[in-house]
């Protein structure tokens, strides 16, 4: 006999509880199975309820014609200092932000650029400005993410220096760093339309020198040589921005021999090679576009790159890269950023800013997104002048001898205020505007459009002779 079969089957009344435990233990499922059901429709309806508000303040934002200030993390990039504070005070999330917090090197500098502040503070009292300025800087060096140094050093700038520019630019970063500085809003309040006001009347300068350029015939021989020579000079500075070590003159032989120059790298040379072939893509498709697609990324990028990493030549990155401080975007998102770019460059609002800003907000949103693992910077200049050009004005030249500035203004955008980074671009342009104009004079028998002296290097640079 076995085991189960010598078990004595259970009672009537044993049966009847077995029974009356598993309901309850069914109702308690039941009754848990409701309370999550209802939990998970309950975070549903709230998060639905919140998300569909937070769009639509975002979109009562993004659509405001008379904004002005440029925020870099945002589609279209212009705000109001009303507008940000209000969309900061809402949707900030100060926890992930710069100067939240200083670490213990970070508190000790404060504490020496304090000293410092105070000293500066005193000379100002003093009328001393050469040694406030000294001081002032030194403490903004120490600690350039206090935000009491940089309002102090902007209240100096614009009361005694009257550089309001560089004083709304210190104030706004003040600002980015602690949102809820109610004295950097009231500083950014107060110099905001006047900066507003300078920008255009900057941007009035440019149109006007670029439609006196546009009156010039094409057949005029003194534009045709000028044009030439800025075609030199335009690939020159911008592989020499990114290390090319080849002059002017060696890059003007390289262009119209196609002989190699003796002691450079075939890379030099292909860098050249590469430009040449981009800007002539440019000059001959992409400036009579009127839409830029991501396959004419690609091809600019393939003859940028072409000579020197023919694999990676018109490709997007596959790996993760690394540029000083700033990491981009993994190599899974570019093709979704891409697209979302190119739909920013071909809208209706961005080609209604003024060509300047515009092609300045296009070359930094670029070159934010990095999508390729080398070529990024001349990809983005290439860019930057082709929607400059679409709009009558010259290529702009980012001269080599300002790579330093080039990239600290970038690095700066990154920070959340890319105005100076737009100022920056449209100083470059104003200047490219001033050799075509000289250029085209009457007066010299030769471009009078530059004049050669020694850097410190011994290397020949190209510099402005005079303004028109």
């Amino acid at each position: 006999m076995t085991k189960d079969a010598g078990q004595s089957s259970p009672s009537s009344a044993q049966q009847e509880d077995l029974k009356s435990q598993q309901k309850q233990k069914q109702a308690i499922l039941y009754r848990l199975v409701l309370f999550c059901t209802s939990c998970g429709l309950a975070a549903w309806s709230f998060y639905a309820l919140t998300s569909s508000n937070l769009n639509w303040k975002m979109r009562q934002l993004h659509h405001q014609p008379t904004a002005y200030y440029h925020q870099t993390w945002d589609e279209l990039a212009f705000y109001s200092v009303d507008e940000l504070n209000d969309k900061r005070r809402e949707f900030y999330d100060k926890s992930t932000r710069e100067g939240t917090s200083y670490t213990e090197q970070e508190q000790t500098n404060i504490k020496e650029a304090m000293g410092a502040l105070k000293m500066a503070q005193e000379m100002y009292r003093k009328g001393k400005d050469d040694k406030a300025v000294r001081l002032f800087e030194h403490a903004l060096a120490l600690s350039p993410r206090f935000p009491e140094v940089l309002l102090r050093y902007g209240e100096f700038l614009e009361h005694r220096q009257r550089n309001i520019v560089l004083a709304d630019q210190y104030y706004h970063q003040a600002l980015i760093i602690n949102p809820t500085n109610l004295e950097a809003l009231t500083n950014c309040q107060r110099t905001a339309d006047v900066v507003q006001n300078l920008d255009r009347r900057r941007l009035k300068s440019l149109d006007f020198k670029s439609n006196v350029l546009s009156t010039i015939h094409e057949s005029n021989a003194a534009l045709r040589r000028a044009k030439k020579e800025a075609y030199f000079q335009h690939i020159y500075h911008s592989v020499g921005i990114e290390g090319n070590s080849l002059t002017l003159a060696q890059t003007r032989s390289i262009l119209k021999t196609r002989m190699a120059v003796d002691g450079k790298s075939i890379d030099e040379h292909n860098e050249i090679l590469g430009m040449d072939l981009a800007m002539k893509y440019i000059n001959a498709i992409l400036v009579q576009k009127l839409e830029i697609t991501i396959k004419d990324i690609l091809e600019l990028h393939r003859r940028v790159l072409g000579h020197v990493d023919p694999i990676e030549g018109g490709e997007f990155r596959r790996n993760q890269v690394y540029v000083g401080g700033h990491i981009p975007p993994g190599p899974g998102d570019l093709s979704l950023l891409m697209q979302r770019f190119l739909r920013w460059v071909n809208s209706d609002h961005s080609s209604s800013l003024h060509p300047v800003n515009y092609a300045a907000l296009a070359h930094y949103k670029l070159v934010h997104i990095h999508p390729f693992i080398d070529g990024n910077g001349r990809t983005s200049r290439l860019l930057m002048n082709t929607l400059l050009m679409r709009a009558g004005y010259p290529p702009v030249i980012i001269p080599k001898q300002q790579r330093s500035k080039y990239y600290h203004f970038l690095k700066f955008a990154n920070k959340g205020d890319i105005r100076p980074f737009m100022r920056f671009i449209a100083d470059c342009t104003e200047k490219t505007l001033d050799l075509y104009l000289w250029a085209i004079r009457d007066l010299p028998q030769q471009i009078p459009m530059l004049t050669q002296t020694e850097s410190e290097d011994g290397e020949r640079l190209a510099q402005i002779h005079i303004y028109a």
